[in-house]
């Protein structure tokens, strides 16, 4: 029988993460993302290739979720699991109801079930089977996953010193992103729903506007300066300037070169290949004045 982590390790022993990076999907996470992997900073073991921890993906876009609202001591367990994973590991620290509910979460993904979260059977087994982390107890680390923002309440209080960043793009611009996964999965938490009548554009936009909307006034609220706003459109203007910012934002003791060539910003302005007119009025204001207060809180 496991161990009750309670009982085997202390919480002095498990290491607080540093910084989480979240947004809507699209929204250019990954450039920040590698930006802070290139300046030392672990991600974890189990990423893919935009870079986003499976682990967390596995806990935290649960199929039961996007139904129902999950209860926040859910939503706490799932951040105990997961920073126990990343740091100390799971393979001999799992009480009896987590690991069936590890083994539930398994038999969702494929291939075994239905469930498409980005996540597979093989990402659940490597978190069952995670050992202790190969870095250093005082290294920095974090993690880069776009659904993070779902989350930051729980998050926040659960891990009180996390810095959270959090990556904006432009609402039309999203609007027709081919990345629909929050809006179809995550907005009945905001009180939206898409009928047949709404086209998706509409529904991505009104999905854009609520979700960060929660995150910002959540943020300026809760979190003081161990919260940043970043518009990718203005790091691609000036990548110089924003990457000193977020380089002072997390703290790090040496100003790194950001990785070559990784802004390819090829999908700026896509909006204006499509008609807006699809898009009611009050809908573009309420966009509008997220936008507002985004760049407002990027360069207050």
């Amino acid at each position: 029988m496991s161990i009750p982590w309670s009982e085997k390790v202390t919480s002095a022993s498990v290491s607080s993460p540093l910084v989480a990076i979240g947004g809507l999907g699209g929204s250019g996470t990954r450039v920040f993302a590698a930006t802070l992997q290139a300046a030392g900073i672990a991600l974890g073991a189990r990423i893919n290739t935009s870079l986003d921890n499976l682990w967390f993906t596995v806990l935290f876009k649960r199929a039961a979720w996007s139904c129902t609202a999950p209860d926040a001591r859910e939503v706490t367990q799932a951040a105990d699991l997961f920073v126990r994973a990343m740091t100390i590991g799971l393979r001999d620290t799992l009480t009896p109801d987590e690991r069936a509910l590890l083994q539930q979460l398994r038999a969702e993904l494929p291939p075994l079930g239905a469930w498409q979260c980005g996540a597979r059977v093989e990402d659940a087994d490597s978190l069952l089977n995670s050992g202790p982390a190969d870095f250093a107890a005082s290294s920095l680390w974090g993690w880069k996953e776009p659904n993070t923002h779902i989350f930051l309440p729980q998050l926040a209080a659960r891990f009180p010193r996390i810095r959270y960043i959090h990556v904006v793009r432009d609402g039309l611009d999203m609007a027709f992103s081919n990345n629909t996964w929050q809006a179809r999965h995550w907005a009945h938490l905001y009180g939206l729903s898409q009928d047949t009548d709404t086209p998706l554009p509409l529904h991505q936009l009104r999905y854009w506007t609520a979700a960060n909307r929660a995150a910002l006034d959540y943020g300026a609220a809760h979190m003081g300066d161990r919260f940043l706003i970043i518009s990718y459109e203005e790091y691609c203007r000036k990548p110089e300037r924003y990457w000193q910012r977020l380089h002072d934002f997390v703290g790090l003791r040496t100003l790194c070169a950001p990785p070559a060539d990784l802004l390819r910003p090829t999908n700026i302005g896509r909006s204006q290949d499509h008609d807006l007119s699809l898009f009611p009025a009050e809908a573009l204001a309420a966009a509008r004045a997220v936008q507002t207060d985004v760049l407002a809180f990027h360069d207050p």
